[in-house]
């Protein structure tokens, strides 16, 4: 047996260096990027993209794309998610421009308005049409802002998760509890973008930095799939002979993990730790040996260390766990990929010739429910996503992981619709 004493350094790092682009959109996702190009050391290129042509001219960010010209006319969207959507499928060109060439995009927006519910999910598609991985970091909306806004973020979701390889949610309501109840408006909104700014750096660090321990896109895949994925989220940074309980202590006091008490509710938890070459396995087990004991006893952890030679004496610790909300992660059987129910009709002619689509013809003949037309005019039923078949698995005891049954086809199982 091998035995490897507590002041042993972690194996050398294997991993190359992916690269790279954060996207913010619209004013929750600039708001993002403000806090990332404050920061020393910006984890990656950064793009502000937005329909209102003042906050995408006075961004930080050294890449700009003011979407929608046409259809925005340089304002924002005014809430309207077809509009949102329409300005993003009017600059179809651009967006892919701005994504060529990066092996993974982080897009931040909020959900619930006219440019994060309706721009998010063509940026996303066309940041996946460029070759690059897509994850998606955004908000959903305050309770107190009422129903619309949550449906409109809701749908978002699943949109952005037929074209995100992950999406980590936040709800606003508990972000701003790291400003206070009786925080001024301005400082609240900051502490939310701050949180969203230390999730995608953290996110960049994991698939970016050299891997002594890899732990990245495939674990958040699976943490994080479907519209129903709520994240919870910590970072801490700590130094000196006593940096394993500082770093980790930061994590679990972040108001997103209730002081670590969340952590025994999720059935799967992300631990990253990032340092330089000092960085023993000693201290990796020594944040492991904290952590623990806070976990569900049926929790599955994930583990990956990165090493970050600009981190000096600091060690960085981020811990993601995912909980599910029960939103159910399927559109209303009345709506297509495109409009937004009633206000598709604030698409404009151009938007959609723009955007290579073609306006379907009308036609006298009724259909079922469950069929469509096909091009040659005949008529095509669709797969009944609501029958679950097992299949060949019908006889054997179903894999059931986080109450969803993996036997079944993905497609099936979240209800995605094929074209």
């Amino acid at each position: 047996m091998i035995t490897v004493g507590t002041n042993e350094r972690l194996a050398s790092p294997v991993a190359a260096v992916h690269s790279i682009r954060v996207i913010g959109l619209g004013n929750a996702g600039l708001a993002v990027l403000e806090q990332l190009a404050d920061e020393p050391g910006a984890p990656a290129d950064l793009v502000a993209m937005h329909t209102d042509a003042k906050s995408v001219s006075a961004s930080a960010a050294p890449r700009k794309l003011q979407i929608g010209q046409g259809v925005a006319k340089g304002l924002g969207a005014g809430g309207d998610a077809a509009r949102g959507r329409a300005s993003a499928s009017e600059s179809l060109t651009e967006i892919r421009a701005e994504c060529k060439g990066a092996e993974v995009v982080l897009l931040c927006a909020g959900l619930g308005g006219g440019t994060g519910s309706g721009a998010a999910p063509v940026v996303a598609e066309q940041a996946k049409k460029a070759g690059a991985l897509v994850i998606a970091v955004v908000t959903l909306p305050f309770a107190a802002e009422g129903s619309k806004k949550r449906d409109l973020a809701d749908e978002a979701l699943v949109r952005l998760g037929r074209h995100c390889l992950a999406v980590i949610c936040f709800e606003n309501d508990r972000m701003v509890e790291f400003a206070g109840a009786n925080a001024p408006v301005a400082k609240a909104f900051g502490a939310a973008s701050a949180t969203l700014s230390m999730a995608v750096r953290a996110v960049a660090q994991m698939v970016s930095l050299p891997a002594v321990m890899p732990v990245g896109l495939d674990e958040l895949l699976q943490m994080f799939e479907g519209a129903d994925a709520r994240a919870h989220f910590g970072h801490g940074v700590g130094g000196g002979s006593d940096r394993v309980l500082a770093a980790v202590e930061e994590a679990l006091q972040c108001p997103l993990l209730e002081e670590g008490k969340l952590l025994a509710e999720p059935g799967r938890v992300l631990i990253h730790l990032t340092g330089d070459e000092s960085l023993t396995i000693g201290e990796m087990q020594g944040v492991l040996r904290l952590i623990s004991p806070r976990l569900g006893p049926a929790t599955q952890v994930h583990v990956g260390v990165a090493n970050d030679p600009a981190a000096g004496e600091r060690l960085g610790v981020t811990i993601f766990a995912c909980t599910r909300s029960g939103v159910p992660a399927v559109l209303p059987d009345d709506e297509d990929d495109f409009p937004y129910g009633s206000e598709a009709k604030a698409e404009t002619p151009e938007s959609a010739e723009s955007a290579g689509e073609e306006k379907p013809a009308k036609s006298s003949g009724k259909r079922g429910k469950g069929s469509k037309k096909t091009d040659a005019g005949q008529t095509q039923e669709e797969l009944p996503l609501d029958q679950a078949m097992r299949g060949r698995f019908k006889d054997l005891d179903p894999t059931m992981v986080d109450g969803q049954d993996l036997d079944i086809p993905t497609f099936i199982r979240m209800r995605i619709r094929l074209k």
